[in-house]
């Protein structure tokens, strides 16, 4: 992956790789969250962050800087629906250890 400071670049091409990283960040999230790949995503975030902090710590001219700003916001977007997701997967979860714990608890009932 390219470094977020690139100056020798037009702030298009500049802007459109930036957002091809995000993306490829945001569909692996999307990808560790559906196959419950909590570990990997922990990697993928960190990663992320690292990614983030190089491209927003960089000194640019106005043009990327308003264009960092969008991009800040959909991260923050995408972010939220992550985290609903994440919530989503954790609430089925807890409905099914509850599940199996009843289970568990009717199959001890039923043997004494």
């Amino acid at each position: 992956m390219q470094s977020p400071d690139d100056s020798n670049s037009s702030d298009a091409d500049w802007l459109d790789r930036h957002r091809k990283a995000l993306m490829v960040f945001s569909d692996t999230i999307e990808s560790c969250i559906s196959h419950a790949e909590w570990e990997e995503l922990a990697v993928v975030l960190e990663s992320r962050q690292t990614y983030i902090q190089q491209l927003f710590s960089s000194l640019m001219a106005e043009p990327r800087r308003s264009a960092l700003k969008q991009l800040a916001e959909s991260i923050l977007q995408e972010d939220m629906l992550f985290q609903a997701r994440v919530e989503e997967q954790k609430r089925i979860l807890v409905e099914q250890q509850q599940a199996a714990k009843l289970g568990r608890r009717a199959v001890h009932a039923y043997s004494q």
